[in-house]
């Protein structure tokens, strides 16, 4: 097999795609996105996108040569074609989003076969709208949480990742997983082809000198994550609650958007309950400036999470020279290896001695902060996008 395939057609589907908002599947978006366009001249990219990202990656695009976008959106032909638009409304009033996805793919069917599209690239896990064919199929997969915590998600979400994982996984010519965890899990619950499985790991930004400056506590912990269950928030306000009196002067620092709201409120619930109110610093969404500002001044990452695919804010922490303590579950240990500090998940007295230790022993910090700099070096965006153009030209030669 060739190793670089040139005059690849590639179309990225990026309906799902919002703007910015800082969660895990956009930052490895964009940093797979940017960099995929920079080492790959020969190829050209077809972005699918919507109105609400249009503005975003025309902006973010507009330099490069081999990339044009298209909309996939019935309110853009209320802009350019008003009759097709109001036919298009009334199909999709009469018979909901059955209809809608017909017309899509009809769409994005059309436009494969005019531009003779060899790959279609669908980034976040899900493919939509189905039906698409005559083309290879690549799919990345972050994660099947929904098939080992199906508590964490309502009966709707649960039945519909069920249904649409599931499609997306046995219709893909090939698929992308984040780490081997999420390779096993793929492999365990869907009983496919390992050779048909890629591990791709994500990378950090190599922009630590990037700062925007905000205001911050002198000494603080920080975890970067979601509002999600599994996040597993509470953890952390219960630790800081007993690190209060040896260590009054600490801490926390959270950032990331709200998904649940009943998951913030039980955490500012707790926060309340044990007077923390001015302990605890929530952000909401940080551009990467100052998520890198937060990640050089932090004295630790606390990553609790009961569940990940990967763990992105542990090679970013890697990549600032920061220590990192984490819940060892799922893909965690993988990625961090001997570079962090590993506590039982839910054992909160494991976790309050693992941060009072990188807290307070300089050797461990810096012996640390030593071996996560080595990992970094292995997690770049420009791995993630050469191994990703190496899946590209596999697929291109598999007859499959």
């Amino acid at each position: 097999m060739k190793d670089h395939i040139k005059n690849k057609n590639i179309a990225i589907n990026l309906l799902w795609v919002l703007r910015p908002n800082g969660t895990g599947s956009f930052v490895y978006i964009q940093n797979l996105l940017d960099n995929l366009f920079n080492i790959d001249k020969d190829s050209k990219y077809c972005l699918l996108i919507n109105l609400y990202n249009y503005k975003y990656l025309k902006k973010r695009y507009r330099k490069n040569k081999n990339v044009k976008l298209k909309i996939i959106d019935i309110r853009r032909d209320f802009i350019f074609n008003p009759v097709r638009a109001f036919l298009k409304l009334i199909t999709k009033i009469k018979n909901n989003d059955l209809a809608k996805e017909k017309i899509m793919t009809k769409e994005i069917q059309s436009l494969i076969n005019k531009k003779n599209i060899d790959i279609l690239f669908f980034p976040a896990m899900i493919i939509y709208p189905k039906g698409i064919k005559n083309v290879k199929i690549i799919t990345t997969i972050y994660d099947l949480q929904h098939e080992y915590f199906p508590k964490n998600f309502s009966s709707n979400i649960l039945e519909h990742r069920k249904t649409e994982y599931r499609y997306s996984v046995l219709n893909s010519n090939h698929i992308i997983a984040i780490s081997d965890y999420t390779k096993k899990t793929i492999i365990e619950k869907y009983k496919i082809n390992p050779n048909k499985i890629t591990t791709i790991y994500l990378g950090a930004d190599n922009k630590k000198n990037e700062k925007g400056a905000i205001s911050l506590p002198k000494n603080f912990i920080f975890y970067p994550a979601t509002f999600w269950p599994h996040k597993n928030h509470k953890i952390l306000i219960e630790a800081l609650n007993k690190l209060k009196y040896e260590f009054p002067d600490l801490n926390l620092v959270l950032t990331g958007i709200i998904k649940n709201e009943k998951v913030k409120k039980e955490i500012d619930d707790l926060i309340k309950l044990y007077g923390l109110s001015k302990k605890v610093l929530f952000l909401g969404y940080i551009p990467d400036k100052q998520l890198n500002y937060i990640y050089q001044k932090a004295g630790a990452l606390v990553f609790p999470s009961s569940f990940e695919g990967f763990g992105l804010p542990i090679v970013e922490a890697f990549e600032h020279e920061l220590p990192v303590v984490a819940a060892n579950n799922t893909s965690i240990d993988e990625i961090v290896g001997d570079a962090g500090l590993l506590f039982e998940t839910n054992n909160l007295e494991k976790l309050v001695e693992c941060i009072k230790k990188v807290l307070l022993n300089y050797d461990l910090r810096e012996q640390l902060i030593s071996k996560g700099r080595q990992k970094a070096d292995t997690f770049t965006w420009e791995n993630t996008a050469k191994k990703t153009l190496l899946v590209f030209n596999k697929a291109m030669t598999n007859t499959q």
